[in-house]
């Protein structure tokens, strides 16, 4: 699977091309009435995947570390072939978030009111700080005790975790977004110094952890430098209205 996953990444269904046409044919043919079906449903399919892909790693760590020695040999088959599963699952989840992502970018929030917004921005925001969490964080230890330790597939859950930083990234940074929940940002920073003890990291992997370490700190100091501003013009104010009233006449 690993050998395949350039290809795949690098398919038709991933190009820039098809993703922008999903995204002009999700913004012309959604309707206001099936945007928030619409979000649920492709949240619960991504979650269903990602389900899967960690059964699948529970499922070859529990072969790595129990039963006799006999027990072990006749499992090597099956357990080698739970990790080949894992890839395969792995590359699943990743092709299914990039289409998500496309999708869950493009919704035609505008054109619904407001409490269907609420609707929307919840589901989404629920998923973000669940499933998709999860999914991001499963890639500190598997970067850290890498797969010998963990008996599951190292490489697989830095796909997969990958894949959810970028969703987590596009979501954030996509306009009429921007009310999401931002992820916490001492996970993203504890990620990255994770990231920077080992060498055997996935290029994208550490990629999309830079990008949303890298947005969460913009935006944490947009918002601070937007209170200061406010407070200062509010000084200000208060400050011209006491001297105008003291001023004699």
């Amino acid at each position: 699977m690993q050998a395949s996953y350039d290809g795949l990444v690098a398919s038709p269904a991933l190009t820039m091309n098809h993703l922008n046409k999903l995204s002009m044919s999700v913004r012309i043919f959604i309707t206001p009435g099936q945007t928030l079906d619409t979000a649920r449903q492709v949240l619960a399919v991504l979650r269903e995947i990602w389900e899967r892909f960690r059964d699948m790693e529970k499922a070859a760590a529990a072969d790595h570390g129990r039963g006799t020695r006999k027990r072990r040999r006749i499992s090597e088959t099956s357990s080698s072939g739970g990790k080949g599963d894992a890839g395969a699952g792995a590359v699943t989840f990743m092709l299914a978030a990039r289409i998500a992502t496309a999708v869950l970018t493009s919704l035609p929030l505008h054109t619904i009111t407001e409490a269907q917004q609420a609707r929307v921005i919840t589901a989404v925001s629920e998923s973000l700080a669940g499933f998709v969490r999860e999914a991001i964080l499963a890639g500190t230890s598997a970067i850290i005790s890498g797969s010998s330790d963990r008996g599951g597939d190292a490489w697989a859950t830095q796909v997969v975790a990958a894949a959810a930083l970028r969703l987590q990234y596009m979501l954030q940074m996509s306009a009429g977004h921007a009310r999401y929940s931002l992820y916490d940002q001492n996970d993203l920073d504890e990620l990255a110094a994770s990231a920077l003890k080992v060498d055997n990291c996935l290029p994208e992997y550490n990629v999309e952890i830079v990008s949303l370490t890298y947005s969460g700190h913009s935006q944490r100091t947009h918002r601070v430098q937007s209170s200061v501003t406010c407070c200062t013009t509010n000084l200000v104010g208060t400050s011209s209205s006491s001297k105008s009233f003291l001023t004699p006449f």
